[in-house]
C-alpha cells in the first residue's frame, strides 16, 4: 500500500464512504433522469394512443435502466476490493461516474428516433462503450497501483473480462448499426450471453481461496 500521504481517502475513514455515497448518488440520479423523460400525455390525447406514442420511450428506458443497473453492480463489485483512493483513481472515477450521468441524453435521442435511426443508436453504442472503458481504466488503475490489494490474480482477471464484454459488444453493434440500425439494438442482449458464458467458462474464484490468499 502507498504511504499514506498520497491518499485521499482509505477504506474505514469518512472520506472513504463519502466517495462511495458520491457514487451511488450518480447512479441514482441518472436513472432518475430516464423517468423524467417519461411524459404523461395531454388530457385531449386517447390513452391508447398516447401509449403507442410512447413505446420508443418506455423501450429506450428499459434499454438504459437495464444498462446503468448493469455498470452499478460492476462498480459496486469491483470497489469491494478497493481500499483506498488516491488523486488519479478519483479522476477517473470521476470520469467513469461523467460518462453514467450523461446516458440520459442519448437515451432520449435513441427514443426520439425509435432505435430506427442509425446515428442515435451509434451514438447511444459509443457512449456506452465510453462507459465501460472508463469503469475498466478505474479497476485496471486501482489493481496495478496497489489500491486493491485484497483482489487475487484470478479475481482481477474475472472482473476485467466481466467490464470489458460490455464496451466490446457496444463496439461490435456500431458497424451493424451502419448497416441495420433496428437490428443493431438486438445484438446488445450479447451482453448478457456472455455473462452467462463467462460464470461458466472463468467463473468467480471461490471465496474461501480468496479468504486464504488475504490470510497468508
Amino acid at each position: 500500500m502507498r504511504s499514506t500521504r498520497e491518499l485521499l481517502a482509505r477504506e474505514g475513514h469518512l472520506e472513504f464512504d463519502r466517495v462511495l455515497f458520491f457514487n451511488d448518488a450518480v447512479f441514482a440520479i441518472a436513472i432518475t433522469l430516464l423517468v423524467v423523460d417519461l411524459r404523461p400525455p395531454a388530457a385531449s390525447v386517447y390513452a391508447g394512443t398516447a401509449l403507442r406514442q410512447a413505446v420508443p420511450s418506455i423501450i429506450g428506458f428499459a434499454i438504459s435502466f437495464a444498462v446503468i443497473g448493469l455498470f452499478w453492480l460492476g462498480h459496486h463489485g469491483i470497489f469491494r476490493y478497493v481500499e483506498a483512493f488516491d488523486r488519479p483513481l478519483v479522476l477517473l472515477n470521476l470520469l467513469f461516474l461523467g460518462t453514467i450521468a450523461f446516458l440520459p441524453y442519448p437515451t432520449e435521442l435513441l427514443s426520439q428516433g425509435s432505435a430506427s435511426q442509425t446515428p442515435a443508436v451509434i451514438f447511444y453504442a459509443a457512449c456506452a462503450a465510453a462507459a465501460g472503458l472508463a469503469e475498466a481504466a478505474v479497476w485496471l488503475y486501482a489493481t496495478r497501483t496497489g489500491l486493491a490489494e485484497r483482489a487475487s490474480p484470478p479475481l482481477r482477471r474475472y472482473y476485467l473480462l466481466r467490464i470489458l464484454r460490455v464496451p466490446a459488444v457496444f463496439l461490435l453493434s456500431i458497424p451493424v448499426a451502419l448497416v441495420s440500425p433496428t437490428l443493431a439494438p438486438y445484438l446488445w442482449i450479447l451482453i448478457w450471453v456472455t455473462d452467462l458464458t463467462l460464470q461458466r467458462r472463468a467463473p468467480l474464484p471461490d471465496p474461501e481461496d480468496q479468504q486464504d490468499r488475504e490470510q497468508a
